[in-house]
């Protein structure tokens, strides 16, 4: 997928080769539409996870840990019906863009009711996925356009998946994966 080879090492640096794109799923699950029904008790577990993740303070900890609260996540829905459904239907979308305004008002809105440390820590996370994915973008090549779109969406979904895990229920049920940016079908995404 990638031609440059210092890319790897871009990759073995950080936690950028952990990312998928199925941070788009959780987004996509928490809306009032869900293609998949989730008890709350899962999003409790997901969000007390990514709060978890937020109270470690070695560098690169926090980002690492909200990875992995991710990944547990649709972990606990992939062998489910109604997930392999969605992969393969129309409601399966991925963030081929990054609307920054709308992601800071969310980021801001989301912080807003943290307490302090707990909200830094937040907002150095997903700052810390831009800037990784900014240094990758500047120095890697990428065999085509649909290469560099999936790869992106990877940190893209990440950060929304990251901002929905402390949306408040009933805020988490009215949101849509849109609202972080623009989208395009997993299928048009080349995602497998």
């Amino acid at each position: 997928m990638l031609l440059l080879a210092g890319l790897a090492l871009s990759f073995s640096s950080g936690p950028g080769h952990a990312l998928t794109v199925e941070g788009c799923d959780i987004v996509a699950f928490a809306g009032k539409n869900s293609p998949v029904a989730l008890a709350p008790a899962q999003w409790q577990v997901y969000r007390d996870a990514a709060e978890a993740a937020l109270a470690m303070t070695e560098p690169g900890a926090p980002l690492t840990a909200l990875i992995a609260a991710q990944a547990d996540f649709i972990e606990a829905v992939k062998q489910s019906a109604a997930y392999r459904d969605h992969l393969a239907g129309e409601s399966c979308r991925v963030l081929s863009t990054l609307n920054e305004g709308a992601v800071d008002a969310l980021l801001a809105e989301v912080v807003a009711q943290m307490p302090a440390p707990a909200g830094e820590a937040l907002a150095a996370a997903v700052a810390e996925a831009k800037a990784q994915l900014d240094r990758i973008k500047q120095t890697a090549r990428f065999r085509s356009a649909k290469d560099l779109t999936l790869f992106s969406a990877r940190y893209y979904c990440f950060i929304a998946a990251t901002i929905v895990a402390f949306l408040p229920p009933e805020r988490r049920a009215g949101i849509a994966l849109e609202e972080f940016g623009d989208t395009v079908s997993c299928r048009d995404a080349a995602r497998t």
